[in-house]
């Protein structure tokens, strides 16, 4: 039976509409004591967890869990399987055909596969037991499995329980016993190697992923084990795709991969930035991106014009971003006049400006194989980027009939303010 929906990504959205709370927690980290503040966090997942959890004593049989869920919800999982006419079947024969097929290992080996690895941890945790009991979890730790019908979370005499059903246990004992969480620690692992690569680099040919991945772990892989591992990702939506003999970046697909070969000139003979294992895996979440003493100057000038924590740590997020694409400054302007950033004078406009100067020079760039201009300027192959001659145009408190502040002798609504 073909799963194809099962790598879709709307999948998850599918099956949630929860954020992670973890994201909340780092913006609210400087505001209250860690201990309130995970107190508070874990109050709020439980209510989540509440919210999505059977209100009855833990069920544990297949059909009965799947039962606890309404017709619509089923019919989302029968077309996420592939089932024929889930869409005209009532609920009794609905759920029947879906637990028939969850309980075949093939099917089941797909489905874990789109899981990540909090999500895998946790389920392997709680098939291990008749139910796993704890209130410390979020959501995001189940979301999909319970979608899917491989795990139920239920609330009974104020606490909560998480059961994967007998005959989901039972599949899964027989995928154990072919190795599958070594081949799936392992698939998940190459994964979370192409992410950090593209992430860093952009691009990256097959021939140097699979070099460095071999450096860096004991067990080697080559091109012919490792291509068809991660086209399964790709499929699902992971950020990479193929391009030639590449892995890039899958936003390189909108103008149809004619950025691969610019980007591949640019930095044409530039050695390659390569981390240590630890710190290169941090490149896998998208969202990291290395915290320099120059961004934590800039952090703090900005905080004089930015009292909102949130906001200032968003403004930083997008700046990295902005100094990441190499754009002009004016973007950078742009930003702060969208996060109200009012400058009295011209030289407050010309020290945050130094400031982002900095922070772009010891930014790693994809045009730099990783590396920043101020590395690469060490052993000339790369300029850094100066102070730029022409001033932002958003400096505070300089009307639209009066003189340009840059000194053109024309007015500012026909010189900089334009």
């Amino acid at each position: 039976m073909a799963l194809n929906y099962l790598q879709s990504p709307d999948l998850k959205a599918e099956f949630t509409g929860t954020e992670c709370l973890a994201k909340r927690r780092n913006m609210m980290s400087n505001l209250i004591s860690n201990d309130d503040l995970k107190k508070i966090i874990l109050e709020e997942a439980k209510k989540i967890n509440i919210e999505n959890a059977a209100h009855t004593e833990p069920l544990y049989s297949l059909a009965e869990i799947l039962a606890l869920k309404n017709v619509t919800a089923l019919r989302k999982l029968g077309k996420a399987l592939g089932i024929k006419n889930y869409g005209k079947l009532q609920k009794s024969p609905l759920i029947s055909s879906i637990a028939e097929t969850l309980q075949q290992t093939d099917n089941l080996r797909t489905c874990l596969y789109i899981v990540d690895e909090m999500e895998w941890d946790f389920f392997q945790r709680a098939a291990a037991k008749k139910h796993l009991q704890t209130d410390k979890v979020y959501i995001d730790t189940y979301q999909v499995t319970q979608g899917l019908g491989l795990l139920q979370s239920f609330y009974f005499v104020d606490k909560l329980f998480f059961v994967v059903p007998d005959e989901i246990k039972a599949a899964y004992r027989e995928l154990v016993e072919t190795g599958f969480p070594e081949e799936k620690r392992f698939s998940d692992l190459l994964n979370s190697y192409a992410i950090a690569a593209v992430s860093l680099y952009g691009a990256i040919s097959q021939d140097d992923f699979v070099a460095l991945f071999n450096r860096q772990n004991d067990r080697q892989t080559s091109i012919d084990e490792m291509f068809p591992i991660l086209l399964s990702y790709v499929y699902m939506d992971k950020g990479y795709c193929f391009w030639e003999e590449y892995i890039v970046d899958s936003d390189f697909e909108e103008d149809d991969f004619q950025g691969v070969p610019r980007l591949l000139a640019e930095r044409k003979g530039k050695p390659r930035y390569e981390p240590p294992r630890d710190e290169f895996l941090r490149y896998s979440d998208w969202d990291y991106y290395e915290i320099t003493p120059q961004l934590d100057v800039l952090k703090t000038k900005l905080a004089e014009f930015i009292p909102d924590p949130e906001l200032l740590l968003d403004v930083l997020d997008e700046i990295h971003d902005i100094c990441a694409a190499g754009t002009r400054m004016q973007e950078h302007f742009d930003l702060l006049d969208t996060a109200g950033v009012v400058f009295d004078s011209r030289k407050q406009a010309e020290d945050v400006a130094r400031l982002i100067v900095d922070v772009q020079n010891n930014t790693r760039l994809w045009s730099n194989y990783g590396h920043t201009p101020r590395e690469l300027s060490a052993v000339g192959k790369s300029n850094l980027l100066h102070f730029p001659s022409t001033q932002p145009r958003r400096v505070q408190k300089t009307g639209r009939n009066e003189p340009c502040p840059c000194g053109s002798g024309k007015k500012f609504k026909h010189c900089c303010g334009r």
